[in-house]
């Protein structure tokens, strides 16, 4: 028989101090990330009750939206390949500047302190603008169509695959590179024989990455007139075509499936 100055099963414990400080810093978390979403819907003007009443007209646009258009599918085929074109060699473009880049942007490797700097400045300034921005400024430049489109997607291939082949580079083993200019090899010795065979692999999995990337940025892309089936996205968009809209949406997104299944068993195999 247990005393009865002892206290019951389920009497409630006082959290130790830790703990208790824990609780209170997740709760304040908790309670700022709520008022933080609340102040950007109301700078935002997002209303409840403007989207539920609405809702008629989401009802009216799904209704002239389905079923798709399929007699329009042969349209496609020659606006989708280009944008599979653009994809590729943007990919192979812009990847293939971002090896000098990302190896000049490792500290590791980079020759010498001026060089590190300037690279990594020049890469931050590729990855600062999007694609959109390099789209309209390439159409500006180049005139509407494909070329602009290929020059947008290679600079921003070439600012991630130099982003993540840099920390790659960065994160060699060093015992390598020291052993070849050990034994007196210059730069590119040391490039060739300690920190290419290294991060090989990553970069073949980062263009792939980047490619699954490129073909979906290619279709907004030319939502601004960088050419491929987002030019005829936009055409359709503006004739209030949406059951061919529909199409193209499906279509897009099972040609990216198919890239991006391909791309992921390919990348597995590499790395």
């Amino acid at each position: 028989m247990s005393n009865g100055s002892s206290p019951s099963r389920g009497a409630h414990r006082p959290l130790p101090p830790r703990r208790l400080r824990q609780r209170w810093v997740s709760t304040g978390a908790l309670a700022g990330l709520i008022a933080l979403t609340a102040w950007a819907g109301a700078r935002v003007g997002f209303s409840l009750r403007e989207l539920l009443g609405n809702l008629d007209k989401l009802t009216r646009l799904l209704d002239d939206s389905f079923p798709p258009e399929w007699s329009f599918w042969p349209r496609l085929r020659a606006p989708l390949v280009e944008t599979l074109a653009i994809a590729l060699l943007a990919t192979a473009a812009g990847s293939l500047v971002a090896v000098p880049l990302s190896l000049f942007a490792a500290r590791p490797v980079a020759p010498a302190a001026w060089v590190y700097r300037t690279a990594r400045a020049a890469m931050n300034l590729l990855r600062t603008m999007p694609d959109l921005f390099w789209a309209m400024l390439f159409a500006s430049a180049v005139g509407f169509g494909p070329f602009a489109g290929v020059m947008a997607l290679s600079v921003f291939t070439a600012a991630v695959v130099s982003k993540l082949l840099s920390e790659s580079a960065e994160a060699i083993d060093p015992r390598v590179l020291e052993a070849v200019r050990a034994s007196g090899g210059g730069w590119l010795e040391c490039v060739r024989f300690a920190v290419w065979p290294q991060v090989a692999p990553h970069f073949a999995s980062y263009a792939l990455y980047s490619l699954e990337i490129n073909v979906r940025a290619s279709t907004v892309l030319g939502l601004v007139g960088a050419g491929g089936i987002g030019m005829v996205l936009r055409t359709q968009l503006s004739l209030f075509e949406y059951d061919r809209v529909v199409l193209i949406i499906l279509v897009s997104f099972l040609v990216v499936l198919v890239i991006e299944q391909i791309s992921a068993l390919t990348r597995r195999r590499l790395v």
